[in-house]
């Protein structure tokens, strides 16, 4: 499948919007603000994810990284996570 200029000019730019935003999580990381650290990681994740998806031919889907869906549809195959949860 071809991509259109358009799409090219999406993904890099999500790509570059998702390399910086891990930029500014490992910053916060080194100020010990863990939070601030992980929310950055998550965004970053969410938009190379973003970027991904564009380079397979489908940019419009839910805005949760988390509902693997149509990733699943697309042929990635996403294990099931199991998550443990503590106090």
């Amino acid at each position: 499948m071809a991509l259109t200029p358009e799409q090219k000019e999406l993904a890099k730019h999500r790509f570059e919007r998702a390399k910086t935003t891990l930029n500014e999580a490992i910053d916060e990381l080194s100020r010990k603000n863990f939070r601030l650290a992980v929310n950055r990681a998550y965004y970053s994740v969410f938009y190379a994810m973003r970027a991904f998806l564009v380079l397979l031919g489908s940019s419009n889907w839910s805005k949760n990284i988390f509902d693997v869906t149509l990733l699943r549809k697309s042929g990635i195959r996403v294990p099931k996570a199991r998550v443990w949860w503590t106090m």
